[in-house]
């Protein structure tokens, strides 16, 4: 291979180290994981999980599952905590189950290689984000959020019916009540590219105005 190839990636390559560099965001990071320790309290060694990469931390799927138990309660998800990979991996699913269920949408979910290989650990933010948003919706000010708040979809303002006095061949523009879907010319009165015919009046002595 020379020296010219190897500068050459492909687009998973490409894709992943931007991911990558997304990830490695010391301000996102700090975040995540001051997050945590506000809802974990003493269920974990803040020092570790501070000094210590995020995705090492939550590797094991343990940290995660005592989330939901501080934020849902003691019998909300049972786990095992054990160095043995299909336990963790188990731990990891049954993470993403639950808050699946309780409202994180499918597309801002991590896969458990994600994060049990470190396949996209900034996904996994993007999730917990996620979950923090939808821990604030259920429970209020009780707990923070982190990252981006979503802006909720407002109703089109309803349109008001046209005043009796305005009702038959009167013209009146939907326009005016800030409604305009299904306006044309027929509906607004306007007379726009149609031929018209236009009436000369003769006068009297045949001159024409």
């Amino acid at each position: 291979m020379t020296e010219e190839d190897k500068d050459i990636t492909n687009l998973d390559q490409d894709l992943k180290a931007s991911r990558l560099a997304k990830y490695h965001n010391s301000k996102l990071i700090q975040e995540t994981k001051y997050w945590l320790v506000s809802i974990l309290g003493d269920r974990i060694d803040r020092d570790y999980l501070i000094n210590t990469d995020l995705i090492e931390v939550l590797k094991d799927g343990s940290i995660l599952c005592q989330l939901i138990k501080c934020v849902w309660g003691e019998g909300s998800l049972k786990f095992k905590t054990s160095k043995m990979a299909f336990v963790q991996m188990e731990n990891i699913e049954k993470f993403l189950n639950f808050i699946k269920f309780q409202g994180v949408p499918q597309d801002e979910l991590f896969q458990t290689v994600d994060l049990y290989e470190a396949k996209d650990p900034y996904q996994v933010v993007m999730t917990l984000q996620a979950l923090s948003r939808v821990i604030k919706d259920k429970f209020g000010s009780q707990f923070s959020m982190i990252g981006p708040a979503i802006s909720h979809k407002h109703e089109r303002p309803k349109v008001p019916a046209k005043p009796q006095y305005l009702k038959g061949d009167t013209p009146w523009s939907t326009i005016e009540y800030g409604y305009i879907k299904g306006s044309n010319q027929a509906t607004e009165h306007v007379v726009f590219g149609s031929r018209r015919d236009i009436t000369r009046n003769i006068e009297s002595d045949g001159s024409s105005i």
